[in-house]
């Protein structure tokens, strides 16, 4: 009796551990909740015209990856990827702009949000460090604020909500 409550202890333990290990086995578990659907935001500019969002991620390389594209009012802005660098144990991101800017950054979950931490270098070869705050807010909605970096301040410059539709 007593191997066969040890042989029932070892195997649930296993599978407990293969549970385990399949959950964690995600690095881009933070973030996976991006993927599927269009999100869809606006945002007024300075002149108060209202530029309209649309940005859709999808799972890429067998979940090792997630591209996304934004468009605003309907023209094609960014195209990149997340992905995890194991080396950096983060999960990294990188998009070229429309007017050829390049990004390039690490996502991290802090506070029950997302921080995305990154350098834009634009097309005249100037880099400017920016920050993006994302709270997921239900399955379908989520806020995104973007910060810039003036001296030592982080300056909030604007927040845009997203709502996801599936088409």
């Amino acid at each position: 009796m007593k191997r066969l409550v040890t042989l029932v202890l070892a195997i649930s333990s296993m599978g407990l551990r293969a549970q385990v290990t399949s959950a964690a086995a995600d690095p881009l578990a933070p973030i996976a909740w991006l993927a599927g659907g269009v999100w869809h935001g606006e945002v007024q500019g300075p002149d108060g015209k209202t530029t309209k969002i649309e940005t859709r991620v999808a799972r890429e390389l067998n979940g090792k990856a997630l591209s996304f594209n934004s468009s605003f009012n309907g023209v094609m802005q960014y195209e990149g990827f997340f992905a995890y660098d194991a080396a950096k144990k983060a999960i990294v991101f990188t998009y070229p702009s429309a007017d050829g800017g390049l990004a390039k950054g690490v996502v991290t979950s802090k506070d029950g949000s997302l921080l995305w931490d990154f350098d834009m270098t634009e097309a005249n070869g100037s880099v400017n460090h920016f920050q993006v705050h994302t709270v997921q807010d239900g399955s379908d909605d989520y806020t995104w604020a973007l910060f810039a970096l003036r001296k030592d301040d982080w300056v909030k410059l604007f927040e845009i909500h997203y709502h996801r539709t599936q088409t």
